[in-house]
């Protein structure tokens, strides 16, 4: 009796991943017989998130409970082996390895190279196994929760200050930034200010930017300054925490450089932190001015003039995206749900039941799988004799039940205060996507919630109830 949301969390982070435990060395090799014991384990799942009942299609509980088919996480599995393959140090000997095609006993490896042969991998960044040593020391880093805190922060350093940003659009990446003395400028003047564009939007993303943004600035700080305090700011947590704590993570190479950079300022006698100031603010005068040195970097047609290395967070995440825009339910399954909604399989199915207790997640997929304890299927399954509403004037179906039932009326007025227009629509009802509603489409929740406030209030989708005969 757990909430959906809890129940979905439970399923991925404890039963998914001991399911597909090493599945790149096995999944090759995984037939009709052992997918059919994972898709059980799937289909329990999908019961315990949403309620639906047993005789679901897999497909379509999956759907409804947002959990991955166990081939999509299979696939998604080798892909991210083969991009962190690509990954490694040319002195591994793994990443020499080559791949030979072989007809009589085809390896693991090989399989996953024939299907994965499309990811372009060429120009990877290398992720070494340790990005620092333990006994080097970590650049400062405060991250102050608080926004104005952070601001009036900022606006206090002295010495030498940069901000950096990063910039996405028109299908490029670009960096900038901007550098202020304090002993020589003033608020909102500057010494300085760079724009580099790095490459395409497949290739690299903003994180890789700001990272690129502050390795840059630090590699042209001139030599044979007095000592001075270096402060670096930016609006990106995720670039701040990487370096405050540099692991294999994407980046890693341009961590690697930006500790290079502060050991030779620290040799130099000049002191370097790292400072995170939020976006948009317009107190923090030299925020706006590194936006719009980004912003200059991806304007037109700039191009860079050496091509970037692949970031593997990029390459991994286009390329999931890829297989996810593939998944469709099986032609000839869920046919009740295919009519109610056509986004099925999508991300919205989370918005639907993760706000819901149990028991209204139990009435809401009874109705969209059309799976449901009325008469119309319980005839089906020999439980009843006929499929006749008790009203006696038509078969008692999902939409017969929730707009049409003269017994319900008194129960049906919070429908109505929802949207007595669409009265007579199933996908807006059960928050489905109609084939008339555009790509913006939002399920209504308040329209959902009406409904299952119908269907509880009617008593007729309880489990306890007795089959009505006719």
């Amino acid at each position: 009796m757990l909430s959906p949301r809890i129940a979905r969390q439970l399923f991925v982070a404890t039963v998914a991943p001991t399911m597909d435990y090493a599945s790149s060395v096995w999944a090759h090799s995984c037939g009709i017989r052992e997918a059919a014991w994972l898709d059980k384990a799937q289909m329990v799942g999908a019961q315990a998130i949403t309620g639906a009942f047993r005789t679901v299609a897999t497909a379509v509980a999956e759907a409804e409970a947002s959990i991955q088919p166990v081939q999509e996480r299979h696939a998604q599995a080798a892909t991210r082996f083969w991009i962190n393959l690509r990954t490694l140090p040319r002195t591994h000997p793994v990443a020499t390895l080559k791949v030979k095609v072989c007809r009589r006993f085809v390896s693991p490896m090989q399989r996953i190279a024939q299907v994965q042969g499309e990811t372009a991998t060429e120009r990877m960044e290398i992720i070494r196994e340790y990005a620092l040593p333990p006994w080097r020391n970590r650049i400062p880093v405060s991250c102050d929760p608080d926004r104005e805190r952070a601001v009036e922060e900022a606006k206090r350093v002295n010495g030498i200050v940069i901000a950096t940003c990063s910039s996405q659009r028109r299908g490029m990446v670009g960096m900038g930034g901007v550098v202020r003395d304090t002993a020589i400028n003033k608020d909102d003047e500057v010494v300085a200010s760079y724009s580099i564009t790095l490459g395409l939007t497949e290739e690299l993303n903003l994180y890789i930017a700001e990272l690129g943004a502050i390795e840059m600035v630090l590699r042209c700080m001139p030599s044979g300054l007095c000592w001075r305090d270096v402060t670096v700011m930016t609006s990106s947590r995720s670039a701040l925490e990487a370096i405050r704590r540099p692991r294999q993570q994407s980046g890693q190479q341009i961590i690697r450089q930006i500790y290079d950079h502060m050991k030779r300022l620290e040799d130099e006698g000049h002191s370097l932190r790292m400072l995170w100031v939020p976006a948009g603010e317009e107190d923090f005068a030299l925020g706006p001015k590194a936006k719009a040195a980004a912003r200059k970097a991806t304007e037109g047609e700039c191009r860079p003039d050496v091509p970037p290395h692949l970031a593997r967070s990029t390459r991994i995440r286009l390329a999931i995206t890829k297989q996810r825009q593939t998944r469709t339910l099986p032609e000839r399954v869920g046919k009740c749900s295919k009519q109610i909604d056509t986004a099925l399989p999508g991300k919205h199915t989370r918005t639907l039941y993760d706000p819901l207790k149990r028991e209204e997640a139990d009435v809401l997929s009874q109705l969209r799988t059309g799976m449901v304890r009325l008469n119309s299927f319980l005839c089906k399954i020999g439980t009843v004799e006929s499929d006749t509403c008790e009203c006696g004037l038509a078969s008692e179906t999902v939409e017969h039940f929730l707009f049409r039932c003269a017994k319900w009326t008194a129960q049906r007025e919070g429908m109505l205060r929802c949207s007595q227009a669409k009265m007579g629509n199933l996908s807006y009802f059960l928050g489905g996507k109609a084939a008339s509603d555009g790509d913006k489409w939002t399920p209504d929740m308040r329209a959902v919630r009406a409904t299952i406030k119908f269907a509880i209030a009617t008593g007729r989708l309880d489990m306890d109830q007795k089959p009505q005969a006719h």
